[in-house]
């Protein structure tokens, strides 16, 4: 009995000391993820498979939100599958967001047919001039008609991830320099 509590103690110590060498996500974390997106029905939406693994700093506002919680919750190697509701994810589509135009010169040198996806132009609030793909959902002679919601509004996602590394925020140089300077 007295083998058996050692042995118990010892694989308890053990699981605490190989748990506490793992570095824990917070904001400034950058990870590596390995996963494959897909619809309800299936349809791979996207994926690293047969490529590099996503990478991305915590906390920067790079992923959908809820796609960074689930993946800070796990650990290096750990797998997880999950689903992130239309919401949570890109929005429900907003009827705002679809447009219909004169077909006038704005379109010359574009061939236009519906499913079709272009780009615009525009500008952002900060004055950067960003691409907006639009999506042509219908045209006759004189208009044509735009969607600019994200392709995945109004989609659940469903996720199979695996997180591959995790690089722990590095101190800037500055706060080890002032935390020295209070010792």
């Amino acid at each position: 009995m007295k083998h058996l509590k050692l042995l118990v103690i010892g694989l308890f110590a053990l699981s605490f000391v190989s748990c506490a060498k793992q570095p824990a996500i917070s904001d400034g974390s950058i990870v590596k993820v390995q996963y494959k997106g897909t619809l309800a029905d299936g349809t791979v939406f996207d994926t690293t498979e047969d490529k590099e693994p996503l990478t991305f700093l915590v906390g920067a506002n790079q992923v959908i939100p809820e796609f960074e919680k689930q993946i800070t919750a796990l650990r290096p190697g750990q797998s997880a599958s999950f689903k992130v509701k239309a919401k949570e994810a890109y929005g429900e589509p907003d009827p705002e967001k679809i447009i219909t135009l004169p077909r006038d010169g704005k379109f010359n040198n574009i061939e236009l047919k519906e499913g079709t996806v272009i780009f615009a132009n525009n500008k952002a609030p900060n004055g950067q001039v960003v691409q907006t793909p639009m999506k042509v959902v219908k045209l006759d002679d004189k208009t044509v008609t735009l969607d600019y919601n994200h392709p995945l509004a109004g989609k659940d996602l469903n996720f199979n991830v695996t997180l591959v590394d995790v690089k722990e925020p590095s101190v800037a140089p500055a706060a080890t320099e002032k935390q020295e300077a209070q010792s």
